[in-house]
């Protein structure tokens, strides 16, 4: 396949093939590396910046060596993830934002990892970049960037079929680095070899690292001997670390016929076992283990009909079973997770009175008529995020004040909704009290104060228990606009700070030499135009914002799952394709005066959007929400659109365009952190400045150079 002014099938190809690269990555980097995992977009804006260099360097007249790279490329970072998991990453002093226990590694500084890791992703990405500067080259941009989008629609569903078949690490691997040899389609038997090799050196790193586990769509999952000590009950690998040799040798693995550990990302997660009256009489060790999960149930004498919101390999069904419950709905998000409950001691999801769901814990509550006695959200503490673009955790939305509100609609007369969570500083205590309250009219019981819970805070709801006291002035409730669980406040975390300015750091370098380089041989007008344009950067950084925004109202309305992203994704390029379509109808003696209208549209949607927030439509039906949500969602992005397209057929380099909107994507992408510190809401305002300063970019434009007659365009078909 020729890649340089070649085919625009050429423009598709390499649009999927970076698509699917840039998934790949974004699931198998953070599950390997936990850390990455707390850091929001962390690889994605180091995707971003690779792509945008390689395709502006295409503009300088590089040659096609760099695109030949490409398989090695990603060889390098596949086997840099494998050499990072010897590492252990030391926590900052003053942020507690993620947890790495092991300590058989060398141990290496926090922003020391972070600076190292972004460089060596960014250069991994460069290759493919440079791939898509050399195929969106040549006459008739709008074309070659609809192609480009339509590849990338591609890639996503790709990438998707092969997650739904639940595909293992190892298959994304092989197919990201078979993709990736596109870099060599024209080049020599020589760069084919070597483009073989590097493949096969992926692959065989990346079966290195993940023997052994098994991948949901959320994170890496593998299980462990559970380790019971007969005074200290069960122990962590965290707790271990603490154990003199004399206590160690006390620790006894328990058969895993009688239980075993469920880690997520090397950490403990969950310990189904079997907690029976006969086998905690055996062992008692478990007896911490089954008060943990009976705590739930002491609070009503009856059970009733019972809703497990997080209910993951069965210990809470199980404990809702022996309480006598008539009916079990468990709900799970994570499917892998749930298969493993079918290894459970007590084979609670074996039982007929049992519904295991897959789905969002806050979806189900939204969708489902039915009525419970007793709804328990089980210890549903995340240690993922939703989507490596936003930066709420899985369980962010399913502790807001509305999630709550939910549940309590749910509840029969008399019904009580059971809270509980590991986490048990007196802030997120403070701060969990004032949410109940406002979602219930009343505080909750504090049910560990009178009944001692081994790991954490249990508080109870409903008209059927008592009151707690009173909720401490200035306890602010989680809402879905600043549903921030972990977060001690409204602020950004110094950890996360320090990122952003690292970021901005190695972009900022890299951009500048960029401006410098020289390229021997290539024309000099090749050399001055493969800058950044500020137009299409403002464009980029105002679309990551409005693709979040779609993903934090998908959350609210029907889940975090990955199914409801990938809709998001795709639904912003075709949003992205149809503005482009629009866009090519336009007469070009018109586009000046439709550029404008799109903007000022542009601008009502947005303001549509801020006038009519989220929980306005959290008490709908869960189909009307959506109805009404999706246009609030697509429009300003179908209007970005048609400005885009339109801005390209006057400048005429897709791939400069572009490779600014990939870097401007970084910058909004960095813009979204603050929505820690001012809400979810604020994006929309975000949104509006960056569209704003594109504005203000086509007027200065426009009066530099007046519009020349542009060549027609081929058809897009």
């Amino acid at each position: 396949m020729e890649l340089d002014r070649g085919r625009p099938i050429a423009a598709f190809a390499a649009g999927a093939a970076t698509l699917v690269v840039e998934l790949t990555l974004l699931r198998y980097v953070p599950g390997e590396i936990r850390v990455l995992g707390y850091f929001t977009n962390f690889v994605l804006f180091a995707a971003f910046l690779g792509i945008g260099v390689g395709i502006l360097l295409a503009r300088r007249g590089v040659g096609a060596t760099v695109s030949r790279l490409a398989p090695v490329a990603f060889a390098v970072v596949v086997c840099g993830v494998l050499a990072g998991e010897l590492l252990h990453v030391a926590p900052t002093a003053d942020e507690f934002l993620f947890l790495q226990y092991q300590t058989a590694r060398a141990q290496v500084s926090l922003y020391g990892f972070l600076t190292v890791s972004f460089v060596l992703l960014a250069v991994g990405f460069l290759p493919l970049g440079h791939v898509v500067g050399r195929t969106l080259e040549g006459d008739g941009p709008l074309v070659r960037y609809v192609w480009n989008i339509a590849g990338s629609i591609g890639g996503i569903a790709l990438f998707t079929t092969v997650s739904t078949l639940g595909a293992h690490p190892v298959v994304w691997i092989l197919l990201s680095g078979a993709l990736s040899c596109i870099g060599v389609a024209d080049a020599s038997w020589w760069w084919r070899a070597s483009a073989l090799a590097a493949v096969l050196v992926a692959t065989i790193a990346g079966f290195t690292a993940t023997s052994g586990s098994v991948w949901s769509p959320y994170q890496k999952i593998t299980t462990a001997p559970l380790l019971v000590h007969p005074d200290l009950g069960v122990v962590t690998e965290w707790r271990l670390r603490t154990l003199d040799s004399r206590e160690r040798a006390r620790l006894r693995a328990i058969p895993e016929g009688e239980g075993f550990v469920i880690r997520v990302n090397e950490d403990s997660y969950q310990f189904p076992a079997d907690l029976s009256d006969a086998a905690v009489a055996r062992r008692p060790g478990l007896k911490a283990l089954r008060v943990q999960y009976d705590t739930a149930f002491r609070v009503r004498r009856r059970a009733g009909r019972v809703l497990v919101l997080g209910a993951g390999a069965g210990n809470d069904v199980a404990a809702a079973l022996r309480a006598g419950a008539t009916r079990v709905d468990a709900v799970e998000i994570d499917p892998e997770i749930l298969r493993l409950g079918a290894r459970h001691p007590e084979r609670p999801y074996s039982d007929r009175r049992v519904r295991a769901i897959v789905d969002d814990g806050r979806a189900w509550l939204a969708r489902t008529t039915e009525r419970y006695d007793t709804i328990v959200y089980a210890l549903i503490d995340s240690h993922v995020l939703a989507s490596q673009r936003t930066n709420v955790r899985l369980d962010s939305f399913v502790f807001t004040q509305e999630s709550f509100v939910l549940a309590r609609r749910r509840l029969r007369p008399r019904g009580i909704v059971v809270v509980s969570h590991a986490l048990g500083e007196d802030r997120f205590v403070r701060r969990m009290r004032a949410t109940l309250a406002a979602a219930f009219g009343r505080p909750p019981f504090l049910v560990s104060s009178v009944i001692p819970h081994p790991i954490g805070i249990v508080y109870a709801s409903g008209t059927s228990v008592p009151a707690g006291a009173a909720v401490e002035s200035g306890a602010d409730p989680l809402t879905d606009d600043w549903p921030f669980v972990y977060l001690r406040e409204r602020s950004v975390p110094s950890d996360y700070l320090a990122t952003i300015v690292l970021v901005l750091l190695v972009t900022a370098v890299t951009l500048t030499a960029l401006r410098w380089l020289r390229t021997p041989g290539a024309p000099a007008p090749i050399r001055r135009v493969a800058s950044v344009r500020p137009l299409f950067f403002a464009l980029g950084a105002g679309f990551l914002l409005l693709e979040t925004r779609g993903l934090a109202v998908l959350g609210v309305l029907v889940g975090n799952t990955w199914q409801n992203a990938s809709v998001v994704f795709v639904g912003v390029l075709v949003m992205a394709l149809v503005g482009t379509g629009v866009a090519a109808r336009i007469r070009p003696t018109h586009a000046g005066i439709t550029t404008h209208a799109a903007f000022v549209f542009l601008f009502v949607a947005l303001a549509v959007c801020w006038m009519v927030p989220v929980a306005t439509l959290v008490g709908l039906p869960w189909w009307l929400a959506v109805t009404l949500a999706a246009p609030m969602i697509a429009l300003p992005v179908l209007a970005s659109g048609v400005v885009y397209a339109l801005e390209l057929q006057r400048e005429g380099d897709a791939d400069a365009a572009l490779g600014s909107n990939l870097i401007g994507a970084l910058a909004g992408g960095l813009a979204e952190y603050a929505s820690m510190l001012v809400g979810m809401r604020a994006l929309i305002v975000l949104a509006a400045a960056f569209y704003l300063l594109a504005w203000v970019a086509v007027v200065v434009r426009r009066r530099a150079r007046p519009a020349t007659p542009a060549p027609a365009e081929a058809s897009i078909v």
